[in-house]
């Protein structure tokens, strides 16, 4: 069970579980739309929740696509599997219907393209905290990625055997470039990584499954 010091429904968020561990739960609905990506992390904070990055959203559409072929649970934050038609739309808006921002911007800097990966962390006097670390090394084409040769900071690292669409097993990279942020676009027969896009770009579609980071404890898992 997540235990969080805001009040949540806990069947609405599904933990993020990397092996049997899980320090964080994401939302199963997408919400905050309409807003650009500083002024969505500044809502989304503002509320005491936070953006997922990269590395926690593809671990994500990971694991629930490997629920659905009966690889591995899938767990709410209340400790309860997701399973049949619940697993089922989940599975279905993630890989076909989901238009996200991702915790992520990319500016000049020591990493790899000469850049840098900025997330933001928190608020302070209402102003956005920001986080800098070097890129690491990644796919710099556009192309099929591997979903499963995401590094730390949750970008793929290897081009997709099959160079097509492959839910839960492939997702079509945009490469880190300056200046832009990253979101997360799946649509019927196509999902995308963009790690280029214009961060003042906003549009009613696009928001955020927000993820509530807090201790979680869950002995069946």
């Amino acid at each position: 069970m997540i235990q969080t010091s805001t009040q949540i429904n806990p069947r609405e968020y599904a933990l993020i579980q990397e092996g049997n561990q899980a320090t964080s739960a994401i939302s199963i609905k997408q919400r905050f739309n309409g807003k650009n990506y500083l002024d969505t992390h500044v809502e989304v904070l503002t509320a005491g929740l936070t953006i997922p990055t990269p590395k926690q959203f593809l671990t994500q559409l990971r694991n629930v696509n490997q629920a659905l072929e009966n690889k591995l649970p899938l767990y709410n934050a209340n400790g309860e599997l997701i399973e049949g038609q619940e697993l089922q739309d989940y599975a279905n808006t993630l890989n076909h219907d989901c238009w996200v921002w991702l915790n992520a911007s990319f500016k000049k800097g020591k990493g790899y393209l000469g850049l840098d990966l900025v997330t933001i962390t928190g608020l302070e006097n209402g102003k956005p905290v920001y986080q800098r670390e070097p890129l690491q090394e990644c796919l710099s084409e556009e192309c099929y990625a591997d979903l499963d040769s995401i590094n730390s900071q949750g970008l793929p690292t290897q081009k997709s055997p099959i160079q097509k669409y492959e839910s839960g097993k492939s997702i079509y990279l945009w490469h880190p470039r300056q200046d832009s942020a990253s979101r997360f676009n799946a649509s019927p027969g196509n999902a995308d990584l963009y790690c280029s896009r214009v961060p003042l770009y906003s549009d009613s579609r696009l928001g955020v499954r927000h993820v509530r980071e807090a201790h979680v404890k869950n002995e069946n898992f």
